[in-house]
Protein backbone atom coordinates (compact mmCIF):
# COMPACT_ATOMS: atom_id res chain seq x y z
CA UNK A 1 0.00 0.00 0.00
CA UNK A 2 2.62 2.60 0.54
CA UNK A 3 4.65 1.84 -2.34
CA UNK A 4 1.33 2.50 -4.04
CA UNK A 5 0.64 5.72 -2.46
CA UNK A 6 4.15 6.84 -3.61
CA UNK A 7 3.43 6.04 -7.04
CA UNK A 8 0.13 8.12 -6.68
CA UNK A 9 2.09 11.23 -5.58
CA UNK A 10 4.43 10.99 -7.82
CA UNK A 11 1.74 10.91 -10.70
CA UNK A 12 0.01 13.91 -9.25
CA UNK A 13 2.77 16.04 -8.40
CA UNK A 14 3.93 15.34 -12.19
CA UNK A 15 1.06 15.80 -13.94
CA UNK A 16 0.68 12.49 -15.34
CA UNK A 17 -3.02 10.53 -15.65
CA UNK A 18 -3.10 6.73 -14.65
CA UNK A 19 -3.57 5.92 -18.14
CA UNK A 20 -0.50 7.29 -19.70
CA UNK A 21 3.23 7.64 -19.38
CA UNK A 22 3.49 10.69 -21.49
CA UNK A 23 0.76 12.73 -23.88
CA UNK A 24 -1.51 10.52 -25.64
CA UNK A 25 -0.67 10.06 -29.29
CA UNK A 26 2.88 11.87 -28.74
CA UNK A 27 5.81 9.75 -27.62
CA UNK A 28 5.65 7.43 -30.61
CA UNK A 29 6.72 10.78 -33.25
CA UNK A 30 10.01 10.43 -31.35
CA UNK A 31 12.87 8.38 -32.20
CA UNK A 32 12.86 4.69 -30.26
CA UNK A 33 15.75 5.41 -27.64
CA UNK A 34 13.50 8.68 -26.26
CA UNK A 35 10.46 5.94 -26.32
CA UNK A 36 8.57 6.13 -22.37
CA UNK A 37 8.72 3.02 -20.68
CA UNK A 38 6.80 0.47 -22.09
CA UNK A 39 7.60 -3.24 -21.83
CA UNK A 40 8.42 -4.78 -18.13
CA UNK A 41 9.93 -8.39 -17.36
CA UNK A 42 8.32 -10.78 -15.08
CA UNK A 43 8.92 -11.48 -11.58
CA UNK A 44 7.40 -14.76 -10.35
CA UNK A 45 6.92 -16.06 -6.76
CA UNK A 46 5.06 -19.03 -6.00
CA UNK A 47 5.01 -20.59 -2.76
CA UNK A 48 7.73 -23.02 -3.33
CA UNK A 49 9.58 -21.31 -6.54
CA UNK A 50 10.86 -18.37 -7.39
CA UNK A 51 11.60 -16.86 -11.12
CA UNK A 52 13.47 -13.42 -11.11
CA UNK A 53 13.04 -13.45 -15.22
CA UNK A 54 10.05 -14.87 -16.70
CA UNK A 55 9.49 -12.95 -20.26
CA UNK A 56 7.85 -9.85 -21.15
CA UNK A 57 4.67 -8.12 -20.14
CA UNK A 58 2.96 -5.04 -21.17
CA UNK A 59 -0.10 -2.70 -20.09
CA UNK A 60 -3.17 -3.09 -23.13
CA UNK A 61 -6.25 -0.43 -22.57
CA UNK A 62 -9.23 -1.94 -23.06
CA UNK A 63 -11.39 0.72 -22.84
CA UNK A 64 -13.10 0.37 -19.81
CA UNK A 65 -10.24 -0.95 -17.90
CA UNK A 66 -6.53 -1.24 -18.02
CA UNK A 67 -4.98 -4.88 -17.87
CA UNK A 68 -1.37 -6.46 -17.32
CA UNK A 69 -0.39 -9.01 -19.92
CA UNK A 70 2.08 -11.60 -21.33
CA UNK A 71 2.75 -14.74 -22.80
CA UNK A 72 0.87 -17.86 -21.90
CA UNK A 73 3.23 -20.05 -22.47
CA UNK A 74 6.12 -18.43 -20.22
CA UNK A 75 4.05 -20.90 -17.74
CA UNK A 76 5.42 -23.70 -19.33
CA UNK A 77 8.92 -22.86 -18.02
CA UNK A 78 7.91 -20.63 -15.28
CA UNK A 79 5.90 -22.35 -13.17
CA UNK A 80 5.67 -23.86 -9.35
CA UNK A 81 6.68 -27.77 -9.19
CA UNK A 82 3.31 -29.40 -9.63
CA UNK A 83 1.70 -26.62 -11.77
CA UNK A 84 0.59 -28.06 -15.17
CA UNK A 85 -2.84 -26.25 -16.09
CA UNK A 86 -3.05 -22.29 -16.84
CA UNK A 87 -4.24 -22.26 -12.73
CA UNK A 88 -2.42 -21.44 -10.01
CA UNK A 89 -4.21 -23.07 -7.99
CA UNK A 90 -3.53 -20.61 -4.42
CA UNK A 91 0.36 -21.30 -5.18
CA UNK A 92 1.22 -17.72 -6.31
CA UNK A 93 2.51 -15.50 -3.84
CA UNK A 94 3.10 -12.46 -5.92
CA UNK A 95 3.57 -11.67 -9.95
CA UNK A 96 5.53 -8.10 -10.55
CA UNK A 97 6.63 -6.44 -13.72
CA UNK A 98 9.08 -3.77 -13.98
CA UNK A 99 10.87 -2.43 -16.52
CA UNK A 100 14.48 -4.18 -16.87
CA UNK A 101 16.81 -1.02 -16.65
CA UNK A 102 13.88 0.41 -13.69
CA UNK A 103 13.16 -2.13 -10.87
CA UNK A 104 11.22 0.61 -8.56
CA UNK A 105 8.20 1.17 -11.62
CA UNK A 106 5.97 -1.28 -12.31
CA UNK A 107 3.04 -3.52 -11.50
CA UNK A 108 1.66 -5.67 -9.18
CA UNK A 109 -1.20 -7.91 -11.00
CA UNK A 110 -4.10 -9.11 -9.12
CA UNK A 111 -6.37 -11.08 -10.91
CA UNK A 112 -5.83 -13.76 -13.72
CA UNK A 113 -8.67 -13.65 -15.53
CA UNK A 114 -8.67 -16.03 -18.29
CA UNK A 115 -7.16 -18.88 -15.04
CA UNK A 116 -8.54 -22.50 -16.37
CA UNK A 117 -7.58 -25.94 -14.75
CA UNK A 118 -8.30 -27.50 -17.93
CA UNK A 119 -5.93 -25.73 -20.25
CA UNK A 120 -2.58 -27.64 -20.26
CA UNK A 121 0.70 -25.21 -20.05
CA UNK A 122 2.22 -28.21 -22.27
CA UNK A 123 1.46 -27.09 -25.64
CA UNK A 124 0.07 -23.59 -25.71
CA UNK A 125 -1.71 -22.61 -29.07
CA UNK A 126 -0.26 -19.14 -30.55
CA UNK A 127 -3.99 -17.80 -31.16
CA UNK A 128 -4.72 -18.21 -27.63
CA UNK A 129 -0.88 -17.13 -26.26
CA UNK A 130 -1.75 -14.42 -23.86
CA UNK A 131 -2.39 -14.08 -19.83
CA UNK A 132 -4.82 -11.36 -18.66
CA UNK A 133 -4.71 -9.71 -15.28
CA UNK A 134 -6.08 -7.17 -13.70
CA UNK A 135 -3.89 -5.05 -11.24
CA UNK A 136 -3.83 -4.24 -8.07
CA UNK A 137 -0.49 -1.53 -8.25
CA UNK A 138 0.57 0.32 -11.27
CA UNK A 139 3.40 2.97 -11.73
CA UNK A 140 2.25 5.99 -13.84
CA UNK A 141 5.41 6.15 -15.45
CA UNK A 142 4.52 2.83 -17.92
CA UNK A 143 3.27 3.55 -20.97
CA UNK A 144 -0.23 2.43 -21.40
CA UNK A 145 -0.79 0.72 -25.30
CA UNK A 146 -3.58 0.89 -27.03
CA UNK A 147 -5.10 -1.92 -29.39
CA UNK A 148 -5.00 -1.31 -33.53
CA UNK A 149 -8.28 -1.76 -34.95
CA UNK A 150 -7.56 -1.58 -38.75
CA UNK A 151 -5.94 -4.11 -40.75
CA UNK A 152 -2.03 -4.36 -41.64
CA UNK A 153 -0.92 -3.91 -44.56
CA UNK A 154 2.04 -6.22 -46.16
CA UNK A 155 5.40 -4.73 -45.75
CA UNK A 156 4.07 -1.99 -42.92
CA UNK A 157 6.97 -1.13 -40.30
CA UNK A 158 5.91 -3.31 -37.00
CA UNK A 159 8.61 -2.41 -33.77
CA UNK A 160 8.98 -5.74 -31.08
CA UNK A 161 9.71 -3.92 -27.99
CA UNK A 162 11.30 -5.63 -25.08
CA UNK A 163 14.69 -7.45 -23.66
CA UNK A 164 16.08 -10.94 -24.80
CA UNK A 165 17.37 -12.81 -22.11
CA UNK A 166 20.76 -11.78 -23.46
CA UNK A 167 19.82 -7.96 -22.97
CA UNK A 168 20.88 -7.18 -19.87
CA UNK A 169 20.36 -3.90 -17.64
CA UNK A 170 19.77 -1.45 -20.32
CA UNK A 171 17.15 0.22 -21.62
CA UNK A 172 14.03 -1.61 -23.78
CA UNK A 173 14.98 -2.64 -27.26
CA UNK A 174 12.98 -2.13 -30.60
CA UNK A 175 13.16 -4.55 -33.17
CA UNK A 176 11.80 -2.95 -36.13
CA UNK A 177 10.38 -5.15 -38.75
CA UNK A 178 7.69 -5.71 -40.98
CA UNK A 179 4.64 -7.41 -41.22
CA UNK A 180 4.13 -10.22 -43.84
CA UNK A 181 1.02 -11.96 -43.67
CA UNK A 182 -1.89 -12.63 -41.14
CA UNK A 183 -2.35 -16.75 -40.39
CA UNK A 184 -5.66 -17.43 -38.43
CA UNK A 185 -5.21 -15.24 -35.48
CA UNK A 186 -1.84 -14.34 -35.58
CA UNK A 187 0.86 -12.33 -37.51
CA UNK A 188 3.60 -13.19 -39.15
CA UNK A 189 6.46 -10.52 -38.99
CA UNK A 190 9.96 -10.05 -40.49
CA UNK A 191 12.79 -8.96 -38.34
CA UNK A 192 16.26 -8.82 -39.71
CA UNK A 193 17.74 -8.69 -35.73
CA UNK A 194 16.24 -11.65 -34.61
CA UNK A 195 16.80 -13.99 -38.27
CA UNK A 196 19.17 -15.66 -36.44
CA UNK A 197 17.02 -17.38 -34.13
CA UNK A 198 18.00 -16.08 -30.90
CA UNK A 199 14.67 -14.66 -29.65
CA UNK A 200 14.11 -15.99 -26.21
CA UNK A 201 13.28 -13.66 -23.07
CA UNK A 202 11.14 -11.27 -25.71
CA UNK A 203 8.16 -13.73 -25.18
CA UNK A 204 5.13 -11.51 -24.38
CA UNK A 205 6.76 -8.49 -25.88
CA UNK A 206 4.59 -5.93 -27.35
CA UNK A 207 4.81 -5.67 -31.05
CA UNK A 208 3.28 -1.76 -32.24
CA UNK A 209 2.88 -0.40 -35.71
CA UNK A 210 4.36 2.80 -35.99
CA UNK A 211 1.58 5.12 -34.48
CA UNK A 212 2.45 2.52 -30.95
CA UNK A 213 -0.96 0.52 -31.32
CA UNK A 214 -1.14 -2.81 -30.19
CA UNK A 215 -0.82 -5.19 -33.11
CA UNK A 216 -0.45 -8.59 -30.79
CA UNK A 217 2.44 -9.56 -28.63
CA UNK A 218 5.41 -11.80 -29.36
CA UNK A 219 4.63 -15.38 -29.13
CA UNK A 220 6.82 -18.02 -31.14
CA UNK A 221 9.47 -18.64 -33.52
CA UNK A 222 8.06 -18.97 -37.30
CA UNK A 223 11.25 -19.89 -38.80
CA UNK A 224 13.64 -17.06 -39.54
CA UNK A 225 10.33 -15.31 -38.83
CA UNK A 226 8.32 -14.55 -36.00
CA UNK A 227 4.83 -15.03 -35.01
CA UNK A 228 2.80 -12.97 -33.18
CA UNK A 229 -0.71 -13.73 -31.02
CA UNK A 230 -2.85 -10.98 -32.72
CA UNK A 231 -5.66 -9.18 -30.36
CA UNK A 232 -8.78 -11.82 -31.48
CA UNK A 233 -8.39 -13.54 -28.11
CA UNK A 234 -7.57 -10.86 -25.71
CA UNK A 235 -10.94 -8.87 -26.98
CA UNK A 236 -12.86 -12.35 -27.05
CA UNK A 237 -12.26 -13.00 -23.23
CA UNK A 238 -12.62 -9.67 -22.08
CA UNK A 239 -16.22 -8.85 -24.09
CA UNK A 240 -16.84 -12.27 -21.99
CA UNK A 241 -16.55 -10.87 -19.06
CA UNK A 242 -17.40 -7.68 -19.39
CA UNK A 243 -20.88 -9.06 -20.88
CA UNK A 244 -22.98 -9.63 -17.39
Amino acid sequence: MKRALVWLLIAAGAGISGCTASEDGKWYRQPPEAWPPITMINEITYTDMHHPIAGCAFLLDLGSDTLAVTAKHILTFFKSESMNSVSFRNRLESWKMYPKDHPDDGVLVDRLLNEDEGESIERVPSPGDWLLFTIKEKSPHIQVLQPRETPLQEGEPVFIVGWRYSDKDCPQVIYKGAFVRSEGETHIISTERLSDNTMPGLSGSPVVDARGRVIGLMSQKAGKLERVSSLAYPMRVWRAQTAG
